[in-house]
């Protein structure tokens, strides 16, 4: 509370005028009085301070001091905190309103304008209670309007930016005046939102009479638990250079913590009676009652939608092999649970996107800017545009950005995009020092602001962040559960060599010798023993297939089968071309991309597959004038057909069907470095993957290597329009 001045351990400080005001203690001694109040005692304020209070107000209050004492008493009885009563006093009406704070009784009474509401009043109030829709601020800005028929009334909203929006407004003209402006941090202040949040309404019937003095004893006393207390100093010099005299000031609560004010303004002076206060009261109350209700359904609503939201994408992380391929097909639903307007996920390299996002080459820049500048799990700024434009060469075209790190590596990331809101902020400065009393205020335009993340939102990204983390977890239990078994079968594959090594001796050596023992007794051998060594042969031929039969069907048993997942093609081909371009030290190596349509697939397997393709091409046209590599796909029927095409040195006609074989090289590869078993390799990892391989070259011309990939499933639109 600032204090004007101090005297004989006295403090006095400015009242409005329109009530009076008494404080004193459980022993009814006044601590505090203001002007007003020591004119009705018809004594002078500093010699009350300290006296009795019905002592001292005797003679003024009269019959009226049994009925405070009585109110007094109950209060303290029931535990109640405060209490209107009303009187007369002396031929004049008035309202005394009594309340207990911090064991002091605050008395304070004003003049009593209207004796009763009119039945016509209460009929008007129940029909506009009826009609308040929930969320509709509008409607009570209508009804305020009517109970007290103000120029102008509005409802301000505090974001959780600290910024003020004007979310509802009615004039009597018809214009508006503040609908969709914003106050900046300054307007609604701690020290202003404490003073607004003590009581129910706040009431100023003329802005400039704040001139009754009151004076106190002591640090206790609270002048906010008095609706004489002026308006926070910003807010009334506010109001003067817009010029308003008379205005009121309803809070708004929600769940229990202040959400804003209902604001009606007038240009002139306007007594309004308590019970119209009051009434405005309830219909503000019932309002927020409604939102609340509104509000709490609608997290109802919205929790039962993240419960089912979360049970499908557990279903579906469980049931795809890879927790990217799972997010990917909830992309859209991702992106509506936090309100965004974008989302893209980025996975080493890969990227999937849904909504208004950044173009591919801008998100790599953001990508990078992230991974220099931030190693939070979860990032949020709405004013990233505003805050880092000037790191991109390229303008932003999203305002408000929030990403959540899956994992510990800088290779995975969800980034949920917001389109900018453009906004118009009162600014406010008082930092004038010589005119205190001074205000400059002005009207800022911002275009760079979105509307920021509420708590469900970054609950929601949090919880979402708990679930990938769980379905890692599990993966990588399944994946050592899965080397283990390898292991496990690397160590059979061991014993099935020997087996076959051991067991395939006997058949084979009586095959050996029975032909050896034929061929040299021919001439002289008699039928039976001829029909004994065939005997002997059948048998053994049914012993040798019967034991590759086994083997073989244990193998197809034990196989393991590459799980699969959607994957774009075009940044992983020409990353896989530019670094063995160097690698190989192939400059003058020119390559040419077509469609890359995506494929299903296997990450590391794909990887595998192109890499030793395309190596291929590098190294075996490396040496010709203009060595081209071509890379183009296209969908045939239900599967897309990817070509690469070189024109290096081919394959000679004659060793094209052994291409296919280990350690299998062309004569004409002269000193280009090789193993041979590229190409058999990237066969058996087609097969595996369900797909096929073939193969055609000239030598001189070059080589076309065709890839043939089942399409398992339909691809997501926007890695169609990639």
């Amino acid at each position: 509370m600032n204090t004007a001045f101090q005297s004989n351990n006295q403090n006095t400080i400015k009242l409005q005028h329109f009530g009076s005001l008494v404080v004193i203690d459980k022993q009814y001694t006044i601590v505090a009085i203001s002007k007003f109040a020591a004119q009705k005692a018809n004594t002078s304020t500093d010699s009350l301070l300290g006296t009795n209070f019905f002592e001292t107000f005797n003679a003024a209050l009269g019959d009226a001091l049994e009925k405070i004492k009585h109110v007094l008493n109950t209060l303290q009885e029931t535990g109640h905190s405060r209490h209107i009563l009303p009187l007369k006093v002396q031929q004049e009406r008035l309202y005394f309103k009594i309340k207990i704070d911090q064991g002091y009784f605050y008395i304070e009474w004003e003049k009593q304008h209207k004796k009763y509401i009119s039945a016509k009043k209460i009929n008007e109030f129940n029909f506009l209670l009826d009609t308040i829709q929930p969320n509709n601020w509008d409607r009570v800005c209508l009804a305020i309007s009517k109970l007290l028929n103000y120029d102008r009334v509005f409802v301000l909203q505090v974001q959780e930016t600290g910024y003020s929006e004007v979310i509802a407004e009615h004039t009597s003209n018809g214009k508006p005046y503040f609908r969709g402006k914003e106050f900046s941090k300054d307007f609604m202040s701690k020290e202003a939102i404490a003073y607004y949040s003590s009581y129910s309404y706040r009431y100023v019937p003329n802005i400039k009479k704040n001139d009754q003095q009151f004076f106190y004893s002591g640090d206790s006393i609270d002048t906010l638990s008095s609706l004489l207390c002026p308006l926070p100093t910003l807010h009334q010099i506010f109001l003067e250079k817009i010029h308003v005299e008379s205005a009121l000031f309803f809070r708004i609560c929600i769940d229990e913590e202040f959400w804003g004010l209902v604001v009606a303004q007038q240009i002139q002076e306007k007594q309004v009676d308590l019970q119209q206060r009051k009434l405005c009261t309830f219909v503000i109350q019932a309002a927020a009652s409604k939102y609340e209700s509104h509000v709490k359904q609608n997290l109802l609503e919205r929790t039962e939608l993240l419960n089912m939201a979360e049970e499908e994408l557990k279903k579906s992380l469980s049931e795809n092999k890879t927790v990217n391929c799972a997010l990917v097909q909830h992309i859209s639903t991702l992106t509506q649970l936090v309100d965004a307007d974008g989302l893209s996920i980025f996975n080493q390299g890969d990227v999937f996107s849904h909504g208004h996002t950044p173009n591919k080459a801008l998100f790599y820049e953001i990508i990078q800017f992230l991974q220099q500048h931030s190693d939070k799990a979860l990032f949020k700024d709405y004013n990233f545009r505003l805050n880092h434009q000037n790191n991109f060469k390229e303008k932003l075209n999203f305002a408000g950005l929030m990403y959540l790190k899956v994992g510990l590596e800088n290779d995975y990331y969800l980034i949920w995009f917001r389109k900018a809101n453009q906004s118009r902020v009162m600014q406010f400065d008082q930092r004038n020092h010589k005119h205190p009393n001074k205000l400059v205020f002005w009207e800022d335009v911002h275009y760079d602001v979105a509307k920021p993340w509420n708590d469900p939102e970054i609950n929601f990204v949090l919880r979402l962040n708990q679930i990938i983390k769980e379905s890692i977890f599990r993966k990588l239990k399944e994946r050592q559960t899965l080397n283990e078994e390898l292991l496990s079968l690397n160590n059979e594959l061991e014993m099935f060599t020997y087996t076959l090594s051991h067991d395939l001796k006997n058949p084979l050596s009586i095959l050996k010798m029975g032909i050896q023992f034929l061929q040299q007794h021919s001439d002289d051998i008699d039928l039976s023993k001829t029909d004994k060594w065939y005997q002997n042969f059948s048998r053994s031929v049914s012993n040798i297939e019967d034991i590759i039969n086994n083997m073989v069907q244990l193998s197809q048993h034990r196989a393991s089968i590459l799980d699969k997942e959607p994957l774009p093609m075009t940044y992983t081909l020409q990353r896989i071309f530019q670094e063995n371009k160097t690698l190989y030290q192939a400059a003058n190596c020119q390559s040419y991309f077509g469609p890359l349509l995506p494929i299903w697939g296997e990450k590391s397997a794909v990887y595998q597959i192109f890499t030793n393709l395309i190596v291929n091409a590098i190294k075996y046209s490396v040496q010709a004038d203009e060595p081209l590599i071509i890379i183009e796909s296209e969908t045939q029927e239900d599967m897309t057909h990817y070509c690469i095409k070189d024109n290096g040195i081919g394959i000679p006609a004659e060793q094209l069907p052994h291409i296919y074989e280990m350690f299998s090289r062309a004569h004409n590869v002269g000193s280009i470095p090789g193993t041979g078993i590229g190409l058999s390799l990237v066969k058996r990892v087609m097969e595996r993957l369900g797909g096929s391989i073939d193969v055609e070259s000239k030598v001189g011309e070059g080589t076309t290597v065709h890839l043939y990939f089942p399409i398992v499933a339909p691809f997501p639109d926007h890695m169609l329009s990639d």
